[in-house]
């Protein structure tokens, strides 16, 4: 009987992440190329920031992934390591692993490196990215 209630207490005091749907969804949406779906994910005001500079509104990000999906296929898994919520802001930071394949030639590149997503949430509950932080490149075997 200890034991079941022991189980039940860590459980319970597990700490909920309350944006493991949307980074599964992100990567997922990436994946299938829902270049729609992508974008909806963003605040109208968001930033994309990477290596490459940065990308404003959504408008810009919308032909950022036109260009990234029509050009590769990406198979990407998230590792967050940590995630605050304070009001109607939070952040997500953590690493990534990514194999990226070139559409045109079949050519593989497995990428890794760390992002930090910064969320605020609307009139209406929903959490949208404002920033999200890509930094990392190719790892070479």
């Amino acid at each position: 009987m200890n034991l079941i209630l022991l189980l039940l207490f860590a459980l319970q005091s597990t700490p909920h992440d309350p944006f493991a749907a949307l980074r599964q969804e992100w990567a997922r949406d990436l994946h299938d190329k829902k270049i729609d779906a992508s974008v909806a994910l963003y605040a109208s005001d968001a930033d994309f920031i990477s290596d490459a500079g940065r990308t404003h509104g959504t408008t810009a990000i919308r032909q950022l992934y036109t260009a990234i999906t029509s050009t590769f296929d990406s198979d990407l898994t998230f590792q967050s390591q940590r995630v605050e919520v304070s009001g109607d802001l939070a952040f997500d930071s953590g690493t990534y692993t990514e194999t990226l394949v070139t559409r045109a030639t079949g050519q593989s590149k497995h990428m890794a490196g760390d992002y930090l997503t910064v969320y605020r949430r609307g009139h209406n509950g929903r959490w949208r990215i404002v920033e999200l932080v890509w930094t990392g490149g190719e790892v070479k075997p």
